[in-house]
């Protein structure tokens, strides 16, 4: 990247809307703005971190191209460290294109995507997890995700895993200085190291267990809806989302394809699967169908089960619950606005350990009962440690599972009494692992597809 030229890019979504914010930053931000803007104030004294009121003009022609609020930031004070310039005008594509082109005009290039928040954390304004956290605050779609991208974009991450590197320095150097008495490999305080190591463990294993938590608050729990035909399963996705997104007949084999649906409970998205009915297919298109239904399943995080109620329990009912035996697994018992069918041997031919609940899709009896039940689980609900970092990215998950890794290579070694050598480089190692989170040890063409990821102007 050229830290040495200037970018400009529009900053707040396409299409039209009442304000629209143009950014430029880099060392030529403040000598195009004296250029671009004539003030309504006279003698505009431009002071950093403050709004001037006044028109933005084409110099060539001195047409108006709107009437606007500029700011300038001066760095190293501003979000790039850069100059930055802000342009707040009307939020007419026009307005905003024509802008752009005289900012280009001027010697502004276009940025890139991400490139903003790529040169703050360049310029040491944030670390990398910190900018990472902006692209997932701007796409959040839950309170929750929200809140702990925010947490993250606040350094939460980037403390605690500092905090791990210096405990990981404190031991490699007792270990290196062990390295100078090699004659004598007791020098190495095997008792004094050990515990620090294990607590170093544990607390790199907390950070892993919260990622499949925190994954559900920034993705959604995947849940698959799945029985025989007609069992109410289409009608069960209409009553959650609240929309007919499915058809629903009492002709078997209606629905083919699957038909998703998204929904909010408790703050969480679920994402919803409504699935073809699992029987002997009738045709080829029915069996495309069924096998969707099992690579469905094969990635979900919870299996709702419906079964009618009306009619009596079947093989097939069974066969499918037997079926789905690597998944969390939840048993809806539809229909039952109608007499039922079922009997106490009937129930007792499931396991005890899956959650049960009647219900009537088509009436929405015990739907709120259902949708507890979705959450509670996939642990979702459950807030023990919910201030506690957690970890959302796959990536970071992959560089703190090698740490981890490296870590309790070192523990082994260190324990079995090895040269002293081999424990040092696998801290080292480690050290490099939790570098790659923060962004401290990096390659660069990793760095440019995280940052390629995000939205221009941010």
């Amino acid at each position: 990247m050229l830290l040495h030229d200037t970018i400009a890019a529009i900053a707040t979504p396409s299409g039209r809307g009442g304000v629209g914010i143009i950014r430029v930053s880099g060392p030529a931000a403040e000598s195009i703005a004296r250029r671009i803007f004539v003030p309504k104030q006279q003698n505009c004294s431009w002071q950093s971190h403050q709004l001037y009121h006044g028109d933005i003009i084409s110099p060539d022609s001195k047409n108006i191209l709107d009437e606007v609020l500029v700011a300038l930031m001066r760095g190293p004070h501003s979000f790039t460290g850069e100059d930055v310039l802000e342009i707040n005008c009307h939020g007419s594509p026009l307005i905003m294109q024509a802008i752009l082109s005289q900012l280009v005009q001027f010697g502004c290039r276009l940025a890139k995507p991400g490139e903003f928040s790529q040169r703050a954390f360049l310029n040491g304004r944030m670390d990398l997890s910190q900018a990472e956290a902006l692209a997932a605050l701007v796409a959040a779609q839950s309170e929750k995700a929200c809140a702990i991208s925010l947490a993250h974009l606040k350094g939460d991450l980037g403390t605690e895993i500092e905090k791990l590197r210096l405990t990981l320095i404190d031991i490699l150097a007792l270990t290196e200085a062990a390295i100078d008495f090699t004659e004598d490999i007791s020098a190495l305080d095997t008792p004094g190291i050990l515990p620090e190591i294990e607590n170093t463990i544990e607390r790199l294993q907390l950070l892993l267990d919260s990622y499949r938590k925190a994954k559900i608050y920034t993705e959604g729990l995947n849940v698959v809806i799945t029985g025989k035909p007609n069992v109410g399963k289409s009608s069960l996705l209409n009553t959650l989302t609240g929309k007919k997104r499915a058809i629903v007949t009492d002709i078997p084999g209606t629905t083919r394809d699957f038909v998703t649906g998204r929904i909010d409970i408790l703050g969480i998205p679920v994402n919803l699967v409504d699935t073809a009915g699992i029987r002997q297919p009738q045709d080829i298109i029915e069996k495309a169908g069924i096998d969707l239904v099992w690579e469905n399943l094969a990635s979900a995080d919870l299996a709702i089960i419906i079964f009618d109620g009306s009619k009596p329990l079947t093989s097939e009912d069974l066969a499918i619950f037997s079926g789905i035996v690597t998944k969390k697994r939840l048993v809806a018992i539809n229909k039952t606005d109608l007499p039922p069918a079922w009997g106490i041997n009937d129930l007792g031919q499931l396991p005890q350990d899956c959650k049960i609940l009647k219900i009537s899709a088509k009436f929405g009896m015990g739907i709120d009962e259902l949708k507890e039940a979705i959450v509670d689980n996939t642990d979702g609900d459950k807030e023990e440690n919910a201030a506690a970092v957690m970890i959302t990215s796959l990536r970071h998950k992959v560089a703190l599972e090698k740490a981890l890794g490296n870590i309790q290579s070192a523990r082994e070694s260190i324990a079995g009494g090895i040269s002293p050598e081999f424990p040092a480089f696998e801290l080292r190692q480690a050290l490099d692992d939790l570098d790659e989170i923060t962004g401290k040890k990096i390659d660069d063409a990793i760095l440019d597809k995280i940052f390629s990821s995000f939205c221009i102007g941010k």
